[in-house]
């Protein structure tokens, strides 16, 4: 039997969240896994091979913000509303910390965060 496949589920609408949830626990080929055994699996360490240099430059507080949010599975609308800020400037904050954190992705980018401990899950 082959392993399952390891899903995490996040979201802020509980109602629907937890439906999913039953949904997927009741497929014997998916495993849920919780925050922290995401989190350890994001912040195993890279092979030799993948090392990457440490920040060149500090993320501001408010990249800091956002990318906290980001790990925490939010998408650029929730972002902007839990911050007060627009939508456009969630997106500035993300294109400066992707270049500070030298990635293209949000994955990408919380899993650096993580591994520089940058940001905590």
């Amino acid at each position: 039997m082959s392993r399952p496949i390891r899903v995490f589920v996040s979201g802020r609408a509980a109602d629907d969240v937890e439906a999913l949830r039953r949904r997927l626990a009741a497929d014997p080929h998916i495993e849920i896994v919780d925050r922290l055994e995401l989190a350890e699996a994001m912040i195993s360490p890279p092979s030799p091979a993948r090392r990457q240099e440490p920040l060149i430059e500090a993320l501001t507080a408010r990249e800091h913000d956002v990318l906290a949010l980001v790990a925490d599975g939010l998408p650029n609308r929730e972002i902007a509303q839990a911050l007060g800020i627009s939508e456009h400037t969630v997106k500035f904050h993300l294109a400066s910390i992707f270049g500070k954190l030298g990635v293209s992705t949000r994955t990408e980018a919380v899993q650096r965060g993580l591994r520089l401990g940058v940001i905590e899950i």
